[in-house]
């Protein structure tokens, strides 16, 4: 009868043990945002849950002081109180064995009955629902952080004590959680189904930002659209009526000469006070924002939204103007694109059929990638300048030659001025 009785209280203890092992498990995997939510509804556990959990040092410290206690008095009641008995009882079929021995095997018994159902099935429960869990356990919790508080207090100043003899910081050893190992938990819940293809692009896109300059994202001067001032009043308006923009740079004479940017809002709103007939097309110009080239995109969006901008002019190092750039244009390296009613989807990529395409060689080598899911090393900004590099002159008349980037199998279709215009496109299995 005796042994009925220590075996249930080596039970109530290993009980004891996982539920302060769900209990852990649940307060280390809640979900905040939920907590809050039902804080917001008035539910008093969840008020407490949340106030625990604010102090992780101390609601952990107070666990690992109950299952460690559990732990240890299960072990010294089992080692103590049953090893005599099984040895007792292999004598009854002629098995000796030492003591010692029978010790051994009740603490490995015990070891793998307690690693069980006090802390693998426990854990698993906690992690299915730990909202549920740290709720109906967080009661108990209380109760065990004011029973075990002395307990923690010497816990807490022996570890700082040996710490400082030992002239460790406190934050020296904190491991900090890495770029690369964010990029790989953002994958990892992608695999798991936690997101979407797209929202797992964006997140990384996030982290390419503030490595991305404003020059290999910009519209080039030469595919700019702007308008001479100094054009005839009509022939400005018509101007503006075709452009699919609603921002359009202005300048005078030249291109490297920008004297403001208009917006077709003013117009309009000029146009209805005064008639189309008097537009002063130099009193609606706003003051550009003038930026170097190489800005960094996140520092150029900072700027833009600080200012109410939603195009820059970017400058070269001799001030003159190499391209312009939109917020737009920023948002798609994070989104994609961006497409409205003016654009055509995909213009710069015509599908021919199955494995080949015409391509405008003005394209984005990001865009380029993004598109063939390849992985072109960035060694210039568009197709058309990685192909130039590689022949190594710019070439004034067609040529039969084929290049190979990655696994895409490129060819001149036509050229333009000084640079590639289309190019076939072929994606290499």
């Amino acid at each position: 009868m005796e042994d009925i009785y220590i075996l249930l209280l080596i039970l109530i203890l290993i009980l004891i043990n996982g539920f302060f092992s769900a209990s852990e498990m649940a307060l280390v995997s809640l979900n905040s945002n939920k907590i809050q939510k039902i804080v917001d509804e008035g539910n008093n556990k969840a008020k407490s849950l949340s106030k625990i959990s604010s102090d992780s040092t101390r609601y952990l410290s107070t666990i690992q002081v109950a299952i460690t206690l559990a732990g240890f008095l299960s072990s010294a009641i089992a080692g103590s109180n049953l090893a005599e008995n099984l040895v007792t009882s292999l004598l009854t079929i002629n098995i000796n064995i030492p003591i010692n021995f029978a010790v051994v095997i009740i603490t490995v018994i015990l070891s793998f009955i307690t690693l069980v159902f006090g802390e693998l099935v426990p854990k698993r429960i906690a992690l299915n629902n730990p909202e549920k869990t740290a709720l109906l356990t967080v009661g108990v919790l209380k109760i065990t952080m004011v029973l075990t508080r002395p307990a923690v207090w010497l816990l807490t100043v022996t570890t700082k004590t040996v710490l400082k003899i030992f002239k460790l910081s406190r934050d020296g050893n904190q491991d900090l959680t890495s770029e690369d190992e964010i990029k790989q938990m953002i994958r990892s819940g992608h695999m798991q189904g936690l997101y979407k293809r797209h929202e797992k692009d964006m997140l990384e896109n996030i982290f390419k930002f503030d490595d991305i300059d404003a020059l290999t994202i910009m519209t080039p001067r030469t595919d700019m659209y702007a308008i001479d001032i100094n054009d005839l009043k009509p022939e400005i308006l018509e101007k503006i009526i075709k452009a699919p923009y609603s921002r359009i740079p202005i300048f005078s004479k030249t291109v490297d000469n920008i004297i403001g940017v208009i917006h077709v809002k003013d117009v309009l709103i000029s146009a209805k006070k005064n008639g189309f007939g008097r537009l002063n097309y130099q009193k609606l110009l706003r003051e550009p924002l003038f930026v170097p080239n190489n800005i960094k995109i996140n520092i150029l969006f900072k700027r833009m939204q600080k200012d109410n901008q939603h195009i820059a002019i970017l400058l070269d190092s001799y001030g003159g103007v190499d391209g312009i750039i939109t917020l737009e244009d920023i948002l798609k390296e994070i989104v994609g694109n961006i497409y409205d009613e003016f654009d055509e989807l995909n213009q710069s990529i015509q599908k021919i059929d199955d494995d080949t395409y015409v391509v405008d060689a003005l394209i984005q080598i990001q865009d380029l990638n993004r598109y063939f899911n390849v992985n072109i090393k960035e060694e210039s900004d568009t197709l058309s300048g990685l192909i130039i590099e590689s022949l190594g002159y710019i070439p004034r008349k067609k040529i039969d030659d084929v290049f190979i980037f990655g696994k895409l199998e490129v060819k001149i279709k036509s050229l333009k001025k000084n640079r590639v215009d289309k190019v076939f496109i072929k994606k290499i299995n």
